[in-house]
């Protein structure tokens, strides 16, 4: 495999460019690092509108991709939160957060101190 296209998804980084004729998107993905960066600059001007750097995405999801409506779900879970950030491309953009306190349970293993002697 000499080229990094010969290389499956996950451990490339690929970048898609469109529009939806007032917004222009940049979108950089990294599968095997769970990273995904996205810049939203407006079309007539470039003056940049958005940017979202993130580092440790679990789940990049595909809830519409059509040419009059597209939208993803990106899901962020850590020790003590769970993000999820819903983004519109088109019609418009849009950009949802959501954070909600995680729950997961710290399991400790205390072994039987009989187990000692």
């Amino acid at each position: 495999m000499d080229n990094l296209k010969d290389y499956p998804f996950y451990y490339n980084e690929e970048t898609y460019k469109f529009s939806n004729n007032e917004e222009d998107f940049v979108i950089s993905i990294s599968p095997s690092y769970g990273e995904v960066k996205l810049q939203v600059t407006k079309c007539d001007s470039k003056k940049l509108l958005s940017l979202l750097d993130l580092k440790r995405v679990e789940k990049f999801e595909i809830k519409t991709n059509k040419k009059e409506n597209s939208s993803v779900l990106l899901t962020v879970i850590n020790e003590c939160t769970h993000q999820t950030i819903e983004i519109d491309f088109k019609p418009t953009f849009k950009l949802i957060f959501k954070e909600q306190k995680s729950y997961l349970k710290k399991t400790r293993t205390i072994k039987d101190p009989r187990s000692f002697y």
